[in-house]
């Protein structure tokens, strides 16, 4: 029997605990392989395929699928998730200073709509503590690194405490994603307005990085609005994340609706793939990073193939198990999708 036949048989049993409780077991358990991720993908029978290789700038992915930001929130188990096929993780978000974020509890899954409601308001260890993590356990995959603002700052202060986040923590990533769009802290989704994206993006190409900077926008927000502050900021920015969490609750059925925070997995799949590519077709040679609702092989080949240039998972490998990303890694070099580098 496949292991993810496994997992689907034991998966009530692990739905029966709380998200979160359930999730730091899981992590627990992953963060002891993080120094040995061989074993994982011997455990696995995961493996890298030269026909999956993706390039952005000078950065290249082994796999075009990887762990979107939120799972590995504290730079504990990097390692282990690229032991079970990753091509990239994206860690964080970070902060400047470590946050508890919001009182518990603070994740619903729906599972009769496959989503996941979390309103968990960027808990994390700072800055410093992910710096000292990352430089004690060297990253085996390649690392992108989510940097949002602290709690309670004007859009002034935001701005500024990110820069200054970015031009510390640089040199440990392949790529800084910009939190742009957190629903779950106040004030977060301002940094999408012009006015406040702007000056932003600017201050980080004074920094002169060589890393590429990525900018992750919400799910709610308006497509023409987003076309032109693209249009505005252009040559300031790499590529863009499509897309955060959702505020809207559409065509839900489970109980747990009723729950606030962001919505993630697949009721967002419609509306983050319409992103991708109308986006796409703007920017064609912008590099989109898709997240949101990636759940099968031919998900993920249908977010490539709509303008996606790497793909993200999160929900879908809470639901789906530990093999997806072997699974789906498998199919797209079977299709051999991917233009050889």
């Amino acid at each position: 029997m496949q292991i993810m036949d496994w997992y689907q048989m034991i998966r009530p049993m692990v739905f029966a605990i709380d998200p979160e409780v359930d999730h730091k077991i899981v992590g627990s358990g992953l963060k002891i392989f993080n120094d040995h991720p061989k074993f994982l993908k011997k455990l696995f029978y995961t493996r890298k395929r030269d026909n999956l290789k993706v390039q952005i700038k000078d950065v290249v992915f082994d796999s075009p699928i990887g762990i979107a930001a939120g799972f590995d929130k504290k730079a504990e188990f990097y390692n282990s998730l690229a032991g079970l096929g990753a091509g990239f993780v994206e860690i964080g978000s970070v902060t400047r200073n470590p946050q508890e974020g919001n009182p518990k509890k603070r994740i619903f899954r729906l599972t009769e709509d496959q989503g996941i409601i979390n309103r968990m308001g960027l808990n994390n260890v700072g800055i410093e503590e992910t710096k000292r993590r990352l430089k004690n356990h060297p990253s085996k995959t390649k690392l992108g690194i989510s940097i949002a603002p602290g709690h309670g700052l004007s859009s002034e202060e935001m701005v500024q405490e990110m820069i200054e986040d970015i031009k510390d923590i640089h040199e440990y990533a392949d790529y800084i994603a910009l939190n742009l769009s957190c629903p779950n802290q106040v004030g977060v989704t301002v940094l999408q307005q012009l006015d406040v994206l702007k000056p932003l993006l600017e201050g980080i190409s004074e920094l002169g990085i060589k890393e590429p900077v990525f900018g992750k926008f919400s799910n709610d927000i308006d497509t023409d609005e987003l076309i032109h502050n693209l249009h505005e900021v252009d040559g300031l920015m790499d590529g863009i994340i499509l897309s955060n969490c959702s505020t809207k609750r559409e065509n839900l059925i489970s109980h747990n609706q009723v729950e606030k925070g962001g919505l993630s997995g697949k009721p967002i799949f419609a509306r983050s793939m319409y992103l991708t590519k109308t986006l796409h077709k703007e920017f064609p040679d912008m590099p989109i990073i898709y997240s949101g609702g990636i759940f099968t092989p031919e998900d993920a080949q249908l977010a490539l193939e709509t303008g996606a240039t790497l793909v993200q998972v999160y929900s879908g490998f809470i639901y789906n198990g530990p093999s997806l990303i072997e699974k789906i890694n498998r199919h797209l070099s079977e299709k051999n999708l991917i233009d050889s580098i």
